[in-house]
Parts: C-alpha cells; structure tokens; sequence
C-alpha cells in the first residue's frame, strides 16, 4: 500500500534557544511527525542558498524527510527564530524578509499539490504576497486532498483577511485556546464555534488546551479530551501543537473514530511535550502505540 502523502506547506527555520537550535517551522514540524508515524511527509518551503539553508536541508534529510521540494533562494537568508521558554511556554522574535516569505509555484510543486492526500498550512508564512498567493495557487492545484489550517497567530504577521481567507480554505482547522479568543475578537463572535461551521464551513474545529487537553468539534459531535500527563522538566512546548496535527492527520486519513483519533493525537503531542525541540525522534514503542491505532481499536 503507497504511503499517504503529508504536505507542510510553509516555513521551514532554525528555532534558536539560549542554549542551542532546532530545526523548526510548524508545517515542516507536520511533516517531520507525519513521516515519523509512517506517512510521506514532505516538507514544502524554501530557504537561503547559505550555509544555514543547506545544513538545514541536511539535517531535515538525515531524518529521513524527502527536501526535494525545497526550494534554494540566491537574495534572501534562511529563516530563523529566537525562541525564550517562560514558565514552560515559548515566545518568538520572527525576521521578516527571509527565504520562505518568497515561496514560488514551480511545476514540481504542482505535481505534487495534486498528488498530495492532506496539506497543513497556517497564517504566518501568509504574511508576504508572494507565498500567500503561492500557498493559495497550491491549494487550488490540489485533488481528493484534506487541508488543514494551523491558526498560527504571531504578532504582527497576520491580518484578519489573511486569517478570514485561510478559514474558508480549510477543511479542518486547528487552534489554540488563545487564538480562539483572538478569532472571537477579531470577527466579534460569541458562538466562534457555529460561525466556522455555518459560515467558513470548516469541517472539524480543534482545540489544543495545553496542560488541559484537547477538544474536537464537528457540526454533529464535541469531544474533550484530558492531558495525558507526562515528565516534561527536560522538554519544552516548541511544536507540541503541530505533533498534534501530525498525528490527527494521520487518522483523519484512515478513517480513525474521532474519538480514537483525539485521544492518540493528545498522546502523541504529549510525548514531544517531554522533549526539546520541535523534530524529536520518539521510541518506536511511542510511534506504533499512535500510529498503530485504528478503526477496530
């Protein structure tokens, strides 16, 4: 059976701590933790033609990521992010006018959009015209394919047509807590719940609650699910969210009852929770306990 094939459509960055970096970029993380869960994750995104682009490459491929849709930028540099971890939570300084804010449509990336069975993509690598209009044009060349939206809202680089325009292209959309209250500000709405799927006819809403848990909404069902404690002293929050669509895409894909799907997902995301960085390799023992989670289970 061919592997099913997880775009992440974005940013792809090192993640630079006090003490050390990671690579990172939440739709590279996607595919990173679906390509571990026995996916064909492939990151989509573009970095500088330097030094830290190709170590980055380097480093995402001794993981076992297919790069070749990564694209190499002459003008610009790689992208990167200063990450400070508070009380277990991390907050971000983000460069602007960096390789990934200049993704472009090649032919490749068309073969791919249409060979792709689910794309993750968000808002911050929205924030330049030239990869907005290129992620939307991916998302038109696409065929059978799930599209899930990471709500990733990073001061200042979003705007609400950005977000609004994003909601209505996505299948399943992804949030966290205080991102939902932003949307109900943003668009002054008391019932967000009923307004994505009434208005931006979203499909599955999920809510990631950090230390308490997580939920998932359909027009027909509403989920809530509790943290599934873990040793986190050695780890940090750094792309614990995007585990988490990682692994609902993953079931989403298979058809996995919602309420298997969000207890693994809660699962998976926990185990990244207790790691550094947004790319760590689990214990095979981890990824078949999720990944091997079915209908039947």
């Amino acid at each position: 059976m061919q592997k099913p094939i997880i775009t992440g459509l974005g940013e792809v960055l090192w993640d630079i701590f006090p003490e050390y970096r990671r690579a990172g970029g939440a739709p590279a993380n996607v595919a990173f933790h679906a390509n571990q869960l026995g996916n064909e994750g492939i990151p989509a995104s573009r970095v500088g033609d330097d030094d830290e682009g190709r170590e980055l490459v380097a480093h995402m491929s001794k993981s076992n990521l297919n790069t070749s849709y990564i694209q190499y930028d002459d003008r610009v540099p790689t992208g990167s992010v200063e990450v400070v971890i508070t009380d277990g939570e991390a907050g971000y300084t983000i460069p602007e006018n960096v390789a990934w804010d200049r993704m472009a449509l090649t032919p490749e990336w068309q073969d791919l959009a249409r060979e792709t069975d689910a794309v993750c993509f968000g808002t911050l690598a929205q924030r330049n015209e030239v990869s907005r209009k290129t992620i939307r044009d991916f998302l038109s060349h696409t065929s059978e394919c799930i599209k899930i939206a990471d709500i990733n809202l990073r001061e200042p680089h979003y705007t609400e047509e950005i977000v609004s325009a994003t909601l209505e292209l996505a299948d399943v959309v992804k949030m966290n807590q205080n991102e939902w209250k932003l949307l109900e500000q943003m668009f002054a709405i008391n019932d967000l719940k009923n307004w994505l799927f009434t208005q931006k006819n979203v499909g599955i809403i999920c809510l990631t609650k950090g230390i308490e848990g997580a939920e998932l909404m359909t027009p027909e069902l509403h989920l809530v699910e509790p943290v599934h404690p873990v040793d986190s002293t050695n780890g940090d929050s750094v792309g614990v969210g995007d585990a988490f669509t990682a692994a609902l895409t993953h079931h989403l894909l298979r058809n996995t009852p919602l309420d298997v799907t969000i207890d693994v997902a809660n699962r998976y995301a926990a185990q990244v929770a207790a790691r550094q960085g947004a790319m760590p390799s689990l214990p095979t023992g981890v990824i078949d306990a999720v990944a091997g989670k079915n209908a039947t289970s």
